[in-house]
């Protein structure tokens, strides 16, 4: 007995001093297993290209309070251990520390605070500390988080914001509220900070299309946050300024003169990249009046492969409009199906413009379709549902429109969001040998990228969901060759949906193997260990 006693002891030793060996190898060895679908857990690609070209020191500093409630908590934890793989994979170039600001408080600071005072209307206030000053001159402001102390819920004021130096140059991610976005937040600053040039993304203007400070607002603001965005207003020009490393075309209402089309054709020739978000109608989203859009450029488009169709794209799988209606003496907001903003449960194919994002709302859009020459590789970004047919002129968009007595001619899916690359031949190659003050180029010199959708509305601030901004943001990417952050980007927008087709069998398999398979199993395993036990037992002689 002594024996098995002592044995017992020396394993459990072994096993002890083991785990205190491994705890201290992995203080310098950091890995992690992560199991998750799309590698959540686990340092981007992206990130890791990021930390290895840095060339110049950086520093983060991480302010959090102590001992916040959950979920704040965890949040601390999450960017400490974000950090701690940011620093090994930046092999010493990327430095942080972790600082709670009120421990930083002087006495004086601490006294401050205890002195209260009163506005004109009642409210009680006091002055910011020393410390509080330095944070807001770093862009760090404090949040209101509720707190359980002596059993009462009582209001704390805590910190949660992360400082990026580098050089003379800092960022600042002000609250750190949802750690589901950090590592791309993190990786798009340290890009921004560490890049020695700016890219520039011009938007074209001039032809009536929606402006970059009205309906385009949250479009410059989220693309001015990697790139320089800048209007294009080509006038007489038939060059594009040689500054602008990609062009978007979106919404042009009224026609493009032939040195505008000759301008953008020659852009592309050159070897750089173009997006056009087309409309065949523009529709005000409020009053729902219509009216022709002439932009003249489907004969420049067909040369590249891409045809633009002429039909709206209506879909039962679609986007809710709220319609007010009157009951009695009261008006109600009434959520309506509205086959004229198709939902895409799932962009198409392995692109990286595409790969992972879904529901996207593609409002008052028609059909695009590939038709490409040799040497010209071309894909389907987004189709439509099954469920969806064509609308021809004049379009009946009327939110109020009663579908009950329709039955539309259903032929779905159709393509909406395409994409070519490759070598490309000029729109105007049969003047390409005619001498001229512009020497024009036949055949493009790399190979640019030309993405088309068939409806420029989903860009707009009144439709730009979060999948709508992702998109975006792929888009601006892959134009730019910059598709290092796309992957990153999409982490947990892709719907992970039960099979459609499962059966009722199986279905209820997996629901109840789930709740009671577990339970079973530790039932048995304990009901097995104490037989054998029990057998060990009775062969035991005294």
């Amino acid at each position: 007995m002594r024996k098995n006693t002592l044995n017992a002891t020396v394993l459990l030793l072994g096993i002890v001093g083991s785990l205190v060996l491994l705890n201290i190898l992995g203080l310098r060895a950091f890995k992690r297993l992560d199991f998750t679908r799309d590698h959540t857990y686990t340092l981007s690609e992206a990130s890791r290209t990021t930390m290895e070209e840095l060339k110049d020191p950086v520093t983060v500093t991480a302010y959090f309070t102590d001992k916040l409630p959950p979920p704040y908590s965890s949040n601390a934890r999450y960017v400490r251990d974000l950090l701690e793989e940011y620093r090994a994979a930046s092999r010493g170039k990327l430095s942080f520390e972790f600082l709670d600001p009120m421990t930083q408080e002087t006495d004086a600071d601490k006294e401050a605070k205890r002195e209260t005072k009163r506005d004109i209307f009642g409210r009680t206030f006091r002055e910011p500390t020393s410390v509080e000053r330095e944070l807001a001159q770093e862009g760090i402001q404090p949040v209101e988080v509720r707190v359980v102390e002596d059993d009462q819920v009582q209001t704390r004021r805590a910190y949660m914001g992360i400082v990026i130096k580098h050089q003379e140059k800092k960022e600042v991610i002000p609250v750190v509220a949802d750690t589901q976005t950090l590592e791309y937040d993190l990786t798009l600053l340290l890009r921004k900070l560490t890049r020695t040039q700016t890219p520039v993304l011009g938007v074209l203007q001039g032809h009536d299309e929606p402006g970059l400070q009205d309906k385009l607002g949250r479009l410059k603001m989220l693309l001015g946050q990697l790139y320089e965005v800048r209007p294009v207003n080509l006038g007489e020009n038939k060059r594009v300024e040689a500054g602008v490393d990609a062009l978007l075309v979106i919404g042009p209402k009224t026609a493009l003169e032939p040195n505008e089309l000759e301008a953008i054709d020659q852009f592309l020739m050159e070897g750089k990249s173009a997006a056009f978000f087309l409309d065949a109608l523009r529709v005000d989203p409020r009053t729902f009046e219509q009216s022709e859009a002439e932009h003249g450029l489907a004969p420049l488009l067909a040369t590249y492969g891409v045809k633009l169709g002429d039909q709206l794209v209506a879909d039962a799988r679609s986007g809710q409009l709220s319609v007010q209606e009157r009951r009695g003496f009261m008006v109600i907001d009434m959520p309506v199906p509205y086959p004229f903003i198709p939902l895409l449960a799932q962009l198409e194919g392995d692109s990286p413009v595409s790969k992972g994002i879904g529901g996207v709302l593609l409002p008052f859009t028609t059909s695009v379709s590939l038709q490409t020459p040799e040497g010209v590789q071309g894909t389907v970004l987004a189709k439509s549902s099954k469920t969806s047919w064509l609308e021809s002129k004049p379009f009946n968009i009327d939110p109020r429109r009663d579908w009950r007595n329709e039955s539309p001619s259903v032929g779905g899916p159709y393509p909406l969001i395409v994409q070519v690359s490759g070598k490309l031949k000029s729109h105007f190659a049969a003047q390409a040998n005619v001498s001229s003050a512009t020497p024009l180029l036949a055949e493009s010199k790399g190979e640019p990228r030309v993405i088309v959708a068939g409806g420029s509305a989903a860009l707009w601030d009144d439709f730009m969901s979060s999948a709508n901004q992702a998109f975006l943001l792929n888009v601006a990417d892959w134009l730019l060759l910059d598709s290092a952050l796309l992957d990153m980007r999409t982490r947990g927008l892709a719907e992970a949906p039960l099979d459609k087709d499962i059966s009722d069998a199986t279905r209820n398999t997996v629901k109840y193997g789930n709740v009671l398979g577990i339970p079973f199993l530790f039932t048995a395993f304990g009901l097995v260990r104490w037989r054998m036990r029990e057998a060990r037992r009775s062969r035991v002689t005294v």
